[in-house]
């Protein structure tokens, strides 16, 4: 039985997967040429964060407060650095579209969700 239950989760989260339509270099640039407002959830957080174009952003989470950071397009990854969450480490994240219109990021090195997010404007 445990077997039975181990092989439909699998294919649940697989399925999952394949809905997920990954962006291309040029997607992302064009997403990018003005500043743009995001909302996002991960996990129990969900917060706000202003992408400029000058490679700045802010971001707010209330649960958990308020930074700023850095942010620069790789190929088809976004990556950024926080002032202060994750301890200035640089996080590098691939994006995918779901077919809501909402949007997936991943965590580049492994592929697993990350959280996902929307354009406000």
């Amino acid at each position: 039985m445990r077997w039975i239950l181990l092989i439909g989760l699998l294919a649940a989260l697989s399925g999952c997967r394949d809905e997920v339509r990954m962006l291309t270099a040029e997607e992302l640039q064009a997403f990018f040429t003005h500043d743009r407002k995001i909302a996002f959830t991960r996990l129990a957080l969900s917060g706000t964060a202003v992408l400029r174009t000058d490679g700045t952003f802010e971001v707010t989470i209330p649960r958990v407060g308020e930074d700023t950071g850095t942010w620069r397009l790789d190929g088809d990854r976004i990556c950024s650095r926080w002032a202060e969450f994750r301890r200035g480490q640089e996080l590098c994240a691939l994006a995918g579209a779901l077919p809501d219109g909402t949007y997936r990021g991943m965590f580049a090195a492994s592929g697993t969700r990350l959280g996902d997010f929307w354009f406000v404007y």
